[in-house]
């Protein structure tokens, strides 16, 4: 049951300007491994549905994606532009970003309700609708982490000062103290 938790697991307190890069890139992979998860659980649709992982997966999508959207819109790329000056494909490439964050929300919002619904024992109107609704949101969610970690944290590593790392480490410490439900223990991995 442990590794179902630690797609929850992270503490603000210990990002710092030295780690707020790393921060980002361990929340990706801890967003891989929520996809992990919901493929698992499309793959166990219509008999083997474990209620537990249905009850992490929804508590994850409800935390970690939202959360992270808004830690990158609100202060990543901003410190990318701003150290970018005017780079107009980079702006483009945000608003591309932002504009899949908006679609993936809006995906994790109808696979929260599912797996609400699932971890309660009740099944879904329709099971194939079920599995396509998951599959369609961990292949959407792995392309995007895919091409972020491609291309926007090298961008990240190479123009961001340290005064801009601690921008980012103190945002991600504000944003993740605003969204964690209370009573979650929260710890780096």
């Amino acid at each position: 049951m442990s590794y179902l938790e630690n797609i929850l697991r992270t503490d603000p307190a210990v990002v710092t300007a030295f780690s707020a890069l790393k921060f980002v890139a361990n929340d990706h992979m801890q967003h891989l491994r929520l996809c992990d998860l919901l493929e698992e659980i499309a793959d166990s649709l219509p008999d083997r549905i474990d209620k537990a992982q249905c009850f992490h997966a929804a508590l994850a999508l409800q935390y970690r994606v939202n959360t992270h959207h808004q830690l990158e819109e609100e202060v990543l790329f901003p410190r990318l532009l701003a150290r970018a000056g005017d780079n107009h494909d980079l702006e483009r490439i945000f608003r591309r970003l932002s504009d899949e964050h908006r679609t993936d929300e809006g995906h994790c919002d109808e696979a929260i309700e599912l797996l609400t619904r699932l971890s309660d024992g009740t099944p879904p109107f329709n099971m194939e609708a079920a599995g396509y609704l998951l599959r369609g949101l961990f292949e959407g969610l792995r392309r995007h982490i895919a091409f972020e970690q491609d291309h926007l944290l090298p961008i990240a590593r190479k123009v961001l000062k340290k005064e801009d790392l601690e921008v980012l480490a103190a945002g991600i410490r504000d944003v993740l103290r605003g969204h964690m439900p209370t009573g979650f223990h929260l710890q780096l991995q």
